[in-house]
């Protein structure tokens, strides 16, 4: 795939991600920056959670980009604040074969 049309659906997902559900509580993204192909997702921090069971990365109109499941116990003193990372790759194709 060319490299401006990978750069453009990152572009394209940063814009797009605008929250974190976490364990059913929504959390803020604090930032959401693209670098080429590459995009950074990054919430505003969290405290008071005694356990992460379930990540949801969510886009403005509540589509699921990606989601995670975990089992973590959490001092309840401790703030949070999740990353997220993705790198835009292209597929190749065999559909032009000689």
């Amino acid at each position: 795939m060319d490299k401006a049309y990978l750069e453009r659906a990152a572009q394209d997902l940063s814009q797009r991600a605008s929250s974190l559900i976490l364990n059913n509580q929504t959390v803020r993204l604090r930032s959401a920056k693209q670098d080429g192909s590459k995009v950074v997702v990054i919430t505003e921090p969290v405290s008071g959670i005694t356990k992460v069971s379930s990540l949801k990365l969510l886009d403005e109109a509540g589509n699921l980009i990606t989601e995670r499941t975990a089992n973590v116990d959490v001092l309840s003193d401790q703030s949070l604040e999740f990353r997220f990372e993705f790198e835009v790759k292209g597929a190749k194709s065999d559909a032009l074969q000689s």
